[in-house]
């Protein structure tokens, strides 16, 4: 028979394998979307933005997004306010953006950033344009 102990410790090193694995696989889905297109445009304008940087402060870095939620505002060949947690030295928020794929290209159609201490304001950093 197999001791309460022993039982006890092959619990815990299943249990902290399956969460460690659930951890790195994450991580790798958060980098195959961060070395997307998309992402890369986006987070692009936002770093380039004065106003973004002026509220945030340099660098401007995006942090862990919740990939379930995320992963829901993709179809049809757009993505739908997808929500990038963000933070500079100054504040905290969330950056929105839209995008669409164009002639087998992605474009950024909108995108917003919403601070932590305001939010019920967001600031434009691109404005969806019918020119395209």
């Amino acid at each position: 028979m197999v001791s309460l102990r022993t039982l006890t410790k092959a619990a815990t090193y299943i249990a902290v394998g399956g969460i460690t694995a659930a951890m790195i696989m994450k991580v790798k889905l958060e980098d195959k979307i961060r070395s997307q297109p998309y992402y890369k445009e986006a987070l692009k304008l936002l770093r380039a933005h004065q106003g973004a940087i002026q509220l945030l402060g340099e660098p401007i870095k995006d942090l862990s997004f919740d990939l379930g939620e995320e992963s829901k505002k993709f179809g049809g060949g757009k993505i739908d306010s997808f929500a990038v947690p963000v933070r500079g030295p100054k504040v905290r928020g969330k950056y929105y953006f839209w995008a669409e794929m164009q002639e087998d290209r992605w474009m950024i159609k909108r995108a917003e950033l919403q601070l932590e201490n305001e939010p019920d304001r967001r600031l434009l950093i691109k404005a969806e344009s019918h020119m395209e």
